[in-house]
């Protein structure tokens, strides 16, 4: 069966209208809350700008984003919603990364599109219109290197999930690069993600 991501989308629309009384959103197996792209943006370029090695804040960065991906995900694979919703459309495992990529698209994460998947080997995911991309060029003008964090580590993420030995040990077996990045001026964000070297 082809993954519908039509249907998809629709059930994350549908059941992100039930809020609890702080705003949180009990859906997919996780609590989800809505903020403002430009606040996470602020805080995480503020972050990295004022740290003293960018590097260091740049890495940083990348793992909270791998580590949330691969927290959120892992819950959304074991909700109702995914073995009601999802599941049927499924019938190899990197049918799965399609659908985390449809999530995250209703998720308000981004244009994402799997370009390519190697399984247990590397995954290719392009973001067409990239909140963090964005911001930062709307905040700092152009960028000399990629500034998409999140959407990065969320990459190895899926990885890690879908092909890393088990959870909650797997996270951190894959890791991937930023090789185009709309901040540079490149026409889409790309992320490559691989296994890590240790």
């Amino acid at each position: 069966m082809a993954i519908d991501t039509d249907k998809i989308i629709q059930a994350v629309m549908q059941g992100s209208r039930i809020r609890e009384e702080k705003g949180i959103i009990p859906l997919f197996g996780v609590y989800l809350s809505m903020i403002s792209v430009q606040y996470y943006n602020k805080i995480s370029f503020g972050f990295e700008n004022m740290a003293d090695n960018r590097k260091n804040a740049e890495k940083l960065l990348v793992d909270a984003g791998q580590e949330c991906g691969y927290t959120t995900f892992y819950g959304i694979k074991n909700s109702w919603e995914w073995q009601e919703v999802v599941m049927p459309m499924i019938e190899t495992v990197e049918d799965q990364i399609h659908c985390f990529v449809s999530i995250a698209i209703a998720f308000g994460w981004g244009d994402l599109m799997v370009h390519e998947v190697v399984p247990g080997e590397k995954l290719v995911i392009r973001a067409n219109d990239s909140y963090e991309a964005k911001g930062y060029v709307d905040a700092y003008g152009q960028a000399d290197a990629g500034k998409c964090y999140m959407l990065r580590g969320v990459t190895a993420g899926l990885m890690d999930l879908l092909y890393g030995g088990g959870y909650p040990e797997s996270c951190f077996e894959y890791a991937a690069m930023e090789t185009q990045c709309q901040a540079k001026g490149d026409p889409y964000c790309e992320f490559i993600a691989r296994k890590a070297v240790k």
